[in-house]
């Protein structure tokens, strides 16, 4: 479905935080029933910066995409990560994203 070299490369964009674009997921190569099943519609939360979302440095109050997270815990499951290993030992999206790195470069 996905070779590994892809996986890494799509992995090595992934920061956790952002929202792929469908557009942008096509552009580099995401399995289009990834996209299908990973996209979804997201609402700014306007109390805090962190839970704003941006597009083209401006506020929205909705965009629909993929969520890098998302995109990587399903890279993972294709590389073979232990999956209970990396939900029980984080807090956040960056740091999910980070622990699936830390266990690639491990194994």
């Amino acid at each position: 479905m996905i070779s590994r070299s892809r996986a890494l490369a799509l992995l090595s964009l992934c920061d956790g935080d952002e929202i792929w674009s469908v557009e942008y997921c096509r552009q580099h190569g995401v399995p289009e029933r990834w996209i299908t099943e990973l996209t979804d519609a997201y609402e700014s939360g306007f109390d805090a910066d962190r839970d704003t979302i941006y597009y083209a440095d401006k506020p929205v109050n909705q965009y629909e995409g993929v969520l890098a997270v998302d995109l990587a815990m399903k890279l993972a499951k294709v590389l073979g990560l232990p999956m209970a290993r990396i939900e029980n030992a984080t807090f956040d999206r960056t740091e999910i994203v980070s622990v699936i790195r830390e266990l690639l470069e491990e194994g």
